[in-house]
C-alpha cells in the first residue's frame, strides 16, 4: 500500500511538470526584417544640345515716312546750293594781271590764298595835272564776299599801305616822299568762261609822315587777265 501511495505521489508530479513544460511560454522567434536596399541609380549626364544662331547680314530696312523723305531731300538740295555757291565763291582762277584807270594809270595784279582772301599790289602813276609826276606802291589784303543776286559778282574790302614818290616839274624843287595806310572797298565781275574780270573800287588813304592827312584820289576802273 506504501509502494502504491508513493507511486500514485511520483505519478502525479510527473504529470505536473509535464504540464507545466507544456504550458511554459515559448520564446518568441523573431525574423529580422530587411530593409529595402536602396536603389543604386547611376547618374545621367545631360548633354546640352546647342542649336547654331545663324546671324543674319540683311538689316531690316524699315519704311521712312515721307516726312523724312522731304526732309532728306530738302537737306540734300540745301547742300547742294551751298556747294554750288561755294564753288562760285572759288574763284576758278588764282592770279590776275590787268590796269586801273582814273586816277592815274595802275598796274595791279592779284593772287588768291584762299577761297575769300587774295593779296594785290598796285603800281600807279599820275602827272599831278602837270605839276610833276607822282609813283605809288600799294599793298593790300582783300576780303571777297558774294552776292547772290548776279553770279559771278563780288564785293571786296580790305587794307594795307602804301609808299609814295612825287617829283616836281621844277628841278629846283625836292622831290618828296610820303607812306600811309590805305583802305579798299570795291565790286568785281567774273565773266563766266572767259578770262576776264572787271572791277571798280575806291581806296582812301591817311598820309603818316607829312601830315598831310586824308587823300581820296585813289582806285579806279580795271580790267584783268585771269588765269
Amino acid at each position: 500500500m506504501k509502494n502504491l501511495i508513493i507511486l500514485c505521489c511520483l505519478l502525479c508530479m510527473v504529470i505536473v511538470s509535464a504540464e507545466a513544460q507544456t504550458t511554459s511560454p515559448k520564446p518568441k522567434t523573431t525574423t529580422p526584417i530587411s530593409k529595402p536596399k536602396a536603389k543604386t541609380t547611376a547618374p545621367i549626364k545631360r548633354v546640352k544640345t546647342t542649336t547654331p544662331v545663324v546671324k543674319s547680314k540683311t538689316a531690316i530696312v524699315q519704311p521712312t515716312p515721307q516726312k523724312e523723305v522731304a526732309k532728306s531731300e530738302t537737306k540734300t538740295r540745301i547742300a547742294t546750293v551751298k556747294e554750288t555757291k561755294q564753288k562760285n565763291m572759288t574763284e576758278s582762277y588764282k592770279t590776275a594781271i590787268g590796269l586801273k584807270f582814273i586816277y592815274g594809270v595802275s598796274l595791279t595784279g592779284k593772287f588768291f590764298i584762299n577761297k575769300k582772301g587774295a593779296l594785290e599790289a598796285i603800281v600807279r602813276y599820275n602827272n599831278a595835272g602837270g605839276f610833276g609826276s607822282n609813283i605809288a606802291l600799294t599793298g593790300l589784303y582783300l576780303q571777297h564776299n558774294e552776292i547772290n543776286a548776279v553770279d559771278g559778282l563780288r564785293w571786296y574790302y580790305g587794307g594795307g599801305g602804301y609808299i609814295n614818290h612825287f617829283s616836281w616839274a621844277d628841278k629846283d624843287v625836292e622831290s618828296v616822299n610820303t607812306f600811309g595806310i590805305a583802305c579798299a572797298l570795291g565790286l568785281k565781275y567774273k565773266f563766266k568762261n572767259f578770262p576776264i574780270a572787271i572791277s571798280a573800287d575806291w581806296l582812301p588813304s591817311y598820309e603818316i609822315n607829312q601830315n598831310l592827312g586824308i587823300s581820296a584820289q585813289n582806285g579806279g576802273l580795271g580790267i584783268k587777265y585771269t588765269f
